[in-house]
């Protein structure tokens, strides 16, 4: 496959735009939200409108009773077994990672160990009934996709333009990962806006790249990949005061839960705690779903591996072999920040972040919503204003087969939904085609790394990306 660099100041311009008044808006400011196209508004709120009903509804079909697990009602499961009761418990001081948490209360399991941050800041809806709590949680869950959708307009040159803000809401709605976590009432939504604010304003704002950061610190799959990516990029004001939020953060909930378990003495409580922190990691590396030999779901280079060897070699390999990943990626970014071409979260920079993200480490398939910005970018690179001062235009600098290439791969996990337990366990292939159906989408990931990690070292690559800034 060639590659091949261009300026795209040399490209033909874009056929004049439709006058019809039908299906044109009102010549709005730069600033303030305005339709681009009337038709394509429509359309996008219909599909996205069919698809909230679609997924809300079999959300209520398939509702989750709280309590012990079963695959054919989901409904909310995450939320229940993930927010809504661990917050309830750790604001009344008990330990969400304990077997006695989940003896005691109407949940699956204990939770992984996750930053207990992520259950403070959902500790309003904790304090409400629980219907009450999830409907605030679907209303809230609803705007966070708006307001990823808009992020992502925005990084891929279309900024305030309510009609592709809502395509970009209606396709993640009808995607894998968007569905299900609206389905099951997760909290990705909230750690993938988080991550993409942390990366925009790292440069400009690092102290509310920071506040993202304390976010995106609830889940450590995140922030430890996202942080080395940073730090390559050089944000090294935003990841010190991100830390230092971060630690602040987790050692006061984690105090809090401690002091608590220990009836006063922290000490005892601290040892407490961090026994049932390796107690509740066992029970979720049992999970089959959670397992790198036996899920379905994981996304990561490791699990595909392990998958294909029948053996899982356990936690600190894993971590190893994320360093390893991070390593050329890491040198790319850095390459690319000092020859002044990062073009932002939809372009080459971010694809090159957002798919090591998801190829080092543990990431399940909803996490692959990360992926969401530079698939705009990509998919809107022939549409986007070459004079446009917010548009990726390192994505118009690549050839358009390869670039097709890059879309497929970085959009199979979204859209791979043979690699699901309703496929599988209705399709019933044999182990070879179900272990194959299942790396599709990890295998996918790591050949979308490879070549946009080779792009990025490309010669003259950068020289030609810098012409942009001219």
């Amino acid at each position: 496959m060639k590659l091949s660099f261009h300026d795209s100041r040399d490209t033909k311009p874009l056929a004049a735009p439709n006058n019809n008044s039908a299906n044109r808006s009102p010549i709005a400011k730069p600033d303030s939200w305005h339709i681009g196209s009337r038709t394509l508004a429509v359309a996008a709120t219909i599909l996205l409108g069919l698809g909230l009903a679609a997924t809300l509804t079999r959300a209520i079909v398939q509702y989750q009773t709280p309590g012990p697990f079963t695959p054919d009602r989901q409904g909310l499961c995450d939320f229940h077994n993930g927010i809504y009761f661990p917050a309830r418990a750790a604001i009344a001081g008990e330990s969400p990672y304990s077997e006695s948490y989940a003896a005691n209360y109407p949940v699956a399991r204990q939770i992984p160990f996750f930053s207990p941050v992520i259950l403070w800041l959902h500790a309003p809806l904790a304090l409400l009934p629980l219907h009450a709590g999830e409907a605030v949680n679907i209303l809230l869950q609803i705007a966070i996709l708006l307001a990823i959708a808009a992020v992502c307009a925005d990084a891929a040159g279309f900024r305030n333009r309510l009609d592709v803000t809502l395509s970009i809401a209606a396709a993640i709605v009808f995607t894998r990962c968007g569905h299900i976590t609206l389905f099951t009432g997760y909290f990705t939504f909230q750690l993938v806006l988080a991550t993409y604010l942390a990366v925009i304003w790292a440069d400009r704002k690092p102290v509310a790249s920071a506040w993202m950061l304390l976010i995106v610190s609830a889940k450590p799959t995140y922030i430890l990949p996202l942080g080395f990516l940073m730090l390559a990029r050089g944000n090294y004001r935003a990841l010190t005061i991100g830390a230092t939020f971060s630690i602040a953060a987790a050692i006061a909930s984690l105090g809090w839960i401690a002091y608590h378990k220990g009836n006063g003495d922290l000490t005892s409580g601290i040892r407490i705690v961090q026994e049932q922190i390796v107690q509740t990691q066992e029970v979720h590396r049992g999970m089959e779903d959670e397992s790198p030999v036996h899920s379905w779901t994981r996304l990561d280079l490791f699990a595909i591996l392990a998958k294909w060897s029948g053996k899982d070699p356990g936690d600190l390999p894993h971590l190893a072999f994320m360093f390893i990943i991070l390593t050329l990626p890491m040198v790319a970014l850095r390459r690319i920040k000092n020859g002044q071409s990062d073009d932002g979260i939809a372009g080459l920079a971010g694809a090159l972040a957002m798919t090591t993200m998801l190829v080092s480490l543990y990431h399940q398939s909803y996490d692959a919503l990360l992926l969401a910005a530079p698939l705009t970018g990509a998919i809107a690179a022939n549409w986007n204003r070459a004079n446009s001062s917010h548009a990726p235009l390192t994505w118009r600098c690549i050839d358009a087969r390869l670039r097709f290439i890059l879309i497929a791969l970085l959009a199979c996990p979204a859209v791979n939904y043979l690699s699901t337990r309703f496929f599988l366990t209705r399709l019933d292939p044999s182990p070879s085609w179900a272990s194959l159906a299942t790396s599709l989408n990890g295998v996918s990931l790591a050949l979308a790394l490879t070549i946009l990690t080779w792009i990025a070292w490309a010669p003259g690559s950068t020289a030609q990306n810098n012409a942009f800034n001219d």
